[in-house]
């Protein structure tokens, strides 16, 4: 609830309370509400129902509401708004004035039968004033349904603009894993083409030198000296020195020219004779 100050001589009201103790208090220019500290003249303060805490109005961006100032107003306090609102609205003087004075009074009913009862009552018409009791009823309802319709349509948009923009962020990510399995597939047949031209450049055994054959055998060679043996099958010799020249997979005549270029190099190199299959290294 609202609470106001006279900012005459700082009495603390109601709403409800603000006219009585501006007939009485000749310093009473205005009110000042307490919590968002706004001053308000003549009648202006009806049109206030809701403002800022204190806390919000300090802490401003780092300012969090609680779990309990998130809720809902309730049927009750929405009713008792529409009726302070309502008064801009008028379409008459008199019909102004009853709806301000309803706005200062608690409690007003929501429904038509007690609101009647109560307008009756509270408003002086219990005696031929029906119709202007009928007249306060249909304008509030009407009001009621007007802001209701607009708070529909409001909502409806939201959900149209959240949904649309769910389907901007879905088709983004969409488009994002595309390009990422596009990227993927590009590396992948990348890769599979250097390993395609990487086997293409190697060299054929019809094009090795005997001089490469040699520093390549002797590579391999110098690899297994440390074993106590000191001897290596021929096939496991021209085996790596295949691996180590990137020859790749061969075909049966490329095998057997490598195998005898590798036999005659042996042959000619001192420190390595041949017994068979095996290629043993002389101390």
């Amino acid at each position: 609830m609202v609470v106001f100050s006279c900012d005459g001589c700082g009495d603390v009201l109601k709403k409800a309370q603000v006219d009585v103790h501006a007939n009485r208090c000749y310093s009473c220019a205005s009110v000042s509400c307490a919590d968002c500290l706004v001053s308000f003249y003549g009648d202006d303060y009806r049109t206030h129902t809701q403002c800022k805490t204190e806390a919000e109005r300090y802490e401003k961006s780092v300012y969090r509401p609680t779990k309990k100032q998130q809720k809902k107003r309730n049927p009750q306090e929405a009713w008792m708004d529409l009726i302070e609102r309502s008064s801009q609205h008028a379409s008459s003087p008199s019909m102004k004035n009853r709806l301000q004075t309803l706005a200062t009074l608690g409690n007003v009913p929501r429904k038509e039968k007690q609101f009647r009862n109560f307008c009756g009552n509270s408003l002086n018409l219990r005696q031929g004033g029906g119709n202007v009791v009928t007249e306060i009823w249909t304008f509030l309802s009407e009001l009621r349904n007007q802001e209701r319709a607009e708070e529909e349509k409001r909502k409806a948009e939201e959900d149209e603009t959240r949904k649309k923009q769910k389907e901007v962020e879905e088709a983004a990510k969409e488009r994002h894993k595309k390009e990422k399995d596009s990227t993927t597939e590009s590396d992948s047949n990348k890769k599979k083409n250097d390993d395609v031209d990487q086997n293409k450049s190697s060299v054929s055994p019809e094009k090795l030198s005997a001089k490469k054959v040699r520093k390549t055998m002797k590579k391999v060679l110098k690899k297994n000296t440390h074993q106590k043996s000191k001897s290596m099958k021929l096939k496991l010799l021209r085996r790596e020195v295949q691996a180590l020249l990137g020859l790749g997979d061969c075909d049966n005549s490329n095998k057997k020219l490598l195998k005898k270029m590798l036999e005659n190099e042996i042959s000619s190199y001192k420190k390595v004779k041949i017994d068979g299959k095996v290629v043993s290294i002389l101390s």
